[in-house]
């Protein structure tokens, strides 16, 4: 079953990603590089969100994840 602190782990990950994107656009030089930082975080983090996603579920259903 999938938990509360699974989620809640999940729910702290995705906070820190859309921290860290923001901080990082707030450092850039200009808007265009604003802009690219933060499509290059938010890429980085879907795919990282995902496996997590796909890690729950496994667990979920008793499959070992690698």
């Amino acid at each position: 079953m999938i938990t509360s602190d699974d989620l809640n782990a999940l729910r702290g990950k995705i906070r820190s990603i859309v921290r860290q994107s923001v901080i990082a656009g707030r450092h850039a030089t200009g808007s265009e590089d604003a802009a690219r930082i933060q499509d290059q975080m938010v890429a980085a983090s879907e795919r990282t969100i995902m496996l997590d996603i796909v890690a729950l579920v496994a667990r979920h259903e008793g499959k070992e994840v690698t």
